[in-house]
């Protein structure tokens, strides 16, 4: 008479012969290898998204203070309200070149 390949005993337990546990183990060290590959991948994604987070938090405190500059008490535009302006379009600039052109928008339809 052959062994059974699969024999539950008890409630929870399952013994398998060590060709059927070879078999699964086969089956589940690729999917492993991928879930491990995945998680890296999300991790990386989220640190990428948490550091343009702060770029975009930092670049709104740098127009709300430049803004703050340039909004002299009689509206003109004096030296340091030129030279906020000009560091202001300078981070802009080098921010939407980092970004890229995501949604389209910079090619003329």
């Amino acid at each position: 008479m052959t062994e059974p390949l699969i024999v539950i005993e008890h409630r929870h337990h399952l013994a398998l012969d060590a060709d059927t546990k070879s078999f699964f183990l086969d089956l589940i060290k690729p999917i492993m290898t991928a879930l491990a590959h995945l998680e890296t991948t999300v991790a990386t994604e989220a640190d990428a998204i948490n550091a343009l987070t702060a770029k975009v938090d930092d670049l709104i405190a740098d127009v709300r203070a430049a803004l703050a500059v340039i909004a002299g008490p009689d509206n003109t535009l004096g030296v340091e309200g030129q030279a906020a302006l000009d560091g202001l379009v300078a981070k802009v600039d080098a921010f939407d070149a980092e970004v890229g052109d995501a949604d389209g928008s910079d090619t003329p339809v």
